[in-house]
Formats: structure tokens, C-alpha cells, sequence
């Protein structure tokens, strides 16, 4: 969650690149925990096939907030670039 980003910055980064690290890693575990869920119902070591089917979602979701957000961070910067001082 976003809020617990703010709370705790690793690596004693802050601000900005702080909230985009812990979305960045947040996101990676997401990628983690889908690709087990799917690995352990191929196993048969899990068959709800519901919770593998939500991972799987949450891990897409996860996914294309990340890359919107560095759509609109790349077109900001674009946007400055142009931009005449």
C-alpha cells in the first residue's frame, strides 16, 4: 500500500524515489507470489484455483499501475524538456 511506502523509505532514500522504490518492489512481490501460486496449483500442491486466478490478477493490476506511472513520469519529464527557459 501506498501509505505504508511513505512510512518506511529504504536505503534512506526519500521522497519521490523512495515512494517509486517501495511501488517498484511492491510490485516485484506481487510478479513473486503470482508465479508460486500458479507453480504450486501445477504441482498440486494448492488446487483453489480462486486464490490462483486473484494472485494472478493482482500481480497484472500491480503490473500496469506500475508501467501508468511511468507513462505519466515520462511524459512529465517530456513535457519539461520542451519546456523554454
Amino acid at each position: 500500500p501506498l501509505s505504508q511506502a511513505t512510512a518506511h523509505v529504504p536505503g534512506g532514500q526519500g521522497g519521490f524515489a523512495g515512494l517509486v522504490g517501495d511501488f517498484l518492489a511492491n510490485t516485484n512481490q506481487d510478479q513473486v507470489a503470482s508465479g508460486q501460486a500458479v507453480n504450486d496449483l501445477a504441482m498440486g500442491r494448492n488446487d483453489n484455483v480462486q486464490d490462483v486466478v486473484l494472485a494472478v490478477a493482482n500481480a497484472e493490476m500491480s503490473f500496469q499501475m506500475f508501467m501508468e506511472i511511468r507513462n505519466k513520469v515520462i511524459d512529465a519529464w517530456n513535457e519539461l524538456m520542451r519546456m523554454q527557459f
